[in-house]
């Protein structure tokens, strides 16, 4: 591990640090549970459950632990969050009895049968919540969309948010894309605000790894920017090389804050890596 690394490690605060580590194991797969513990609970139906992958096969669990984990990150009722790739709309069921009438939260997503189940789903005429769809063209999530994601605007004024979620969209985006989307995080987010993103960094360790069988994903196929494990498909898993995006945070003024490490460098495990940003004043 470099030394950057450990460093950043060691000054995460700690009652943050057990906070971006459950948040970073919420993306390994685990068994779906029977039915939600709570008959009341919003959960997306067993057949949409491939549009987001295994990981949400527990909707209310998954969406149980995001809310803690934002609300520990300093989310209150009155804030405005948007939820980049809301897909089925796991963050967004668990705080529709947590905003107040202040707060606010909008996701888009490029699939569109995904956004569709949310607006007939989740908050059904609540101005609190909205649901868009982003007709972007994805190889693996909506290959016939009109435009391409590095061209796209987050449909939202400057400084709107004070809280930008992305879980799992970094690890499927390809470089020109991503610098896109970074680009509109930090436009749309208020000084201040925090943006919580996972990813697969490639360090040291990922590159010692790499081909020993002990490690999530093989990045060996080089991409303008970014690596993919997958060449066939190659934006089905991809992976950025630490640094750069380091000078990405930076130049977009959002100062990196906290930092997890996911065990997918070391273990056949797909854990992902989570960035908290905030953005300077």
């Amino acid at each position: 591990m470099s030394g950057f690394l450990t460093s950043l490690r060691n000054a995460t605060p700690a009652p943050l640090r057990p906070v971006l580590g459950r948040l970073r194991r919420a993306f390994v797969a685990k068994p779906a549970a029977a039915a939600p513990t709570d008959p009341n609970a919003v959960a997306a139906p067993q057949e949409l459950w491939h549009l987001v992958g295994a990981a949400d096969a527990d909707f209310v669990r998954v969406g149980q632990e995001f809310k803690q984990l934002f609300l520990q990150a300093g989310l209150q009722p009155h804030h405005a969050i948007l939820d980049v790739g809301c897909g089925i709309g796991r963050a967004a069921a668990p705080l529709v009895d947590y905003l107040d009438k202040n707060g606010r939260y909008c996701g888009f997503d490029v699939m569109a049968q995904a956004i569709d189940w949310c607006k007939a789903n989740i908050a059904v005429g609540d101005p609190r919540f909205a649901f868009v769809h982003a007709d972007m063209h994805s190889d693996r999530y909506n290959p016939e969309g009109s435009q391409p994601a590095s061209a796209f605007v987050f449909p939202y004024p400057d400084a709107s948010f004070d809280y930008v979620w992305l879980g799992s969209v970094f690890t499927h985006l390809l470089a020109a894309d991503q610098a896109q989307f970074a680009r509109e995080i930090a436009r749309v987010l208020k000084p201040g605000g925090i943006s919580i993103v996972s990813w697969y960094l490639i360090d040291e360790e990922a590159h010692a790894n790499t081909g020993n069988g002990q490690i999530a994903f093989d990045f060996v196929h080089p991409l303008d920017g970014c690596w993919t494990a997958t060449p066939d498909l190659p934006e089905a898993v991809i992976g950025y090389d630490l640094a750069p995006i380091q000078a990405q945070y930076d130049a977009l003024g959002l100062d990196i804050v906290n930092l997890a490490l996911g065990v997918w460098r070391r273990k056949p495990m797909q854990d992902q890596d989570i960035v908290v940003a905030r953005k300077r004043a």
